[in-house]
């Protein structure tokens, strides 16, 4: 332990004898410079007034509240030579605050703005609009403001446009509420659509009618707003247009009409069937209404007619007189109702129309029209002329149908008809007649002045 403690103090003496010279030791003025300039500072513009500020920040800056928006505005200013072109700020919520959570971080630049004394100051001017919620507390809620790289400076906003948390809310307070309302909906009655008329009910089976629906709004205080009204055709029938129509608006107690093309198939039994309607629309504030009706339509057998073509003579003379031969054939099994036939052409003058009444399915009918021939009006009296038939009927709907027959005629003159030759020799056989005559008398007068004067010689 003793010689320990003897070699330690030889160690100590021999360092303490070492020199050290100055040339050795770094000088201070060898050190390497280093920048001691300072970092700029942003500092708090509190003595100007902005654009949706009543207050500087030396006066005791508040947020304005804009609807359910918070409006901060945060003027920063910075003194040193050397400024940022621009901050980033971002906003720091509390949980329990009443603003909306979103991304409200924001970039500013540094600008020229004016305060509104009408000052131009170069500052970064930042404003937030902070959403808040629609059941909000009223209360003062601090909002942390946090510049990137710089400090974080906080700005209290005060809500008073919210639910007093002070305030107690009994029961009995949302039934008073409820009871009035409650009262007030028997008087708003909903309008109903009613079917006043329908045109063009009666359809043949094979065929196609278009149906004409008269409605009406019965309410004669609430008026009908987008109005949807669609027919459910079911079979034997089928909608040739569409089965939804759209009206923008009926006015209160006002008729209105609806159009749907509807076909019967060809092998529908006679008889009546239901269109069914349904009515969807909306009414007074923003309530809704339905309803339906129904369209009554009667399908009848349809009606097959012929008409054997009339026989023409190919030649008529003008003052002839032509009987005519109509003939009508019912194929169908429904009866066809005051059948007739009228004719029409230019040198031809019918005496009348040809009447056959009416025709059971599967008969047929006769009838006979008697026709002047005349000459054809204009120049040309004579020649070719051309006319038609006209066959109409009506169905068991009392819906009428026509059929048509043209036909053409050769008209001559009544000097037409005679000999050619006759005529030609006709003046030389009545000159020879005339002249015997003549001669005939001639030699008799002769004879009886000779005989007298015989008689009156002695």
């Amino acid at each position: 332990m003793r010689f320990i403690q003897i070699i330690t103090a030889l160690i100590c003496a021999c360092l303490l004898c070492i020199s050290v010279s100055a040339e050795e030791l770094p000088e201070q003025n060898d050190l390497p410079e280093t920048d001691l300039k300072a970092a700029p500072v942003l500092l708090i513009d509190n003595v100007h007034i902005y654009e949706n500020m009543q207050q500087s920040y030396a006066q005791g800056y508040e947020p304005l509240i804009d609807g359910d928006n918070a409006v901060i505005v945060l003027p920063l200013c910075c003194e040193h030579d050397e400024k940022p072109e621009s901050v980033r700020i971002s906003v720091k919520l509390q949980p329990d605050s009443p603003f909306i959570v979103r991304n409200y971080e924001q970039t500013v630049p540094l600008a020229v703005h004016s305060d509104t004394d009408g000052n131009a100051h170069e500052i970064y001017l930042a404003q937030f609009r902070l959403a808040m919620q629609a059941e909000r507390m009223n209360g003062c809620y601090p909002v942390m403001l946090q510049v990137a790289d710089f400090a974080a400076y906080t700005v209290y906003v005060n809500i008073t446009d919210g639910i007093d948390p002070n305030a107690i809310v009994t029961e009995p307070q949302p039934e008073t509420v409820y009871e009035p309302e409650h009262k007030e909906e028997p008087v708003i009655l909903m309008p109903k659509i009613l079917v006043q008329s329908v045109d063009g009910g009666s359809v043949q089976a094979g065929e196609s009618a278009e149906l004409h629906i008269t409605l009406k709004n019965t309410s004669r205080t609430e008026a009908l707003q987008n109005l949807t009204l669609t027919a459910s055709a079911a079979a034997p029938f089928s909608l040739q247009s569409a089965d939804t129509l759209y009206f923008e608006q009926i006015a209160a107690n006002a008729e209105f009409e609806a159009v749907f093309v509807c076909q019967a198939a060809s092998d529908t039994p006679a008889g009546s069937y239901t269109l069914p309607l349904q009515f969807d629309f909306a009414y007074g504030k923003g309530m809704t209404g339905a309803g339906s009706g129904n369209v009554r339509l009667t399908v009848t057998p349809p009606v097959r007619m012929e008409f054997p073509a009339v026989v023409f003579p190919a030649e008529a003379i003008v003052s002839d007189r032509l009987e005519l031969h109509i003939q009508a054939i019912n194929l169908g099994a429904a009866a066809a109702q005051n059948v007739r036939a009228e004719l029409t052409c230019d040198g031809l003058l019918p005496e009348g129309t040809a009447f056959l009444g009416s025709i059971s399915g599967g008969t047929s009918a006769e009838s006979v029209l008697n026709v002047q021939v005349t000459a054809k009006r204009g120049a040309e009296l004579y020649g070719e002329t051309t006319g038609q038939i006209v066959f109409t009927y009506e169905d068991a709907s009392g819906i009428e149908h026509t059929e048509l027959q043209d036909f053409t005629v050769m008209l001559k003159s009544p000097f037409s008809e005679r000999p050619a030759q006759p005529k030609q020799a006709a003046p030389k056989y009545w000159v020879w007649i005339m002249a015997g005559i003549g001669g005939g008398i001639l030699v008799l007068t002769a004879y009886l002045i000779v005989r007298h004067r015989k008689r009156v010689q002695p």
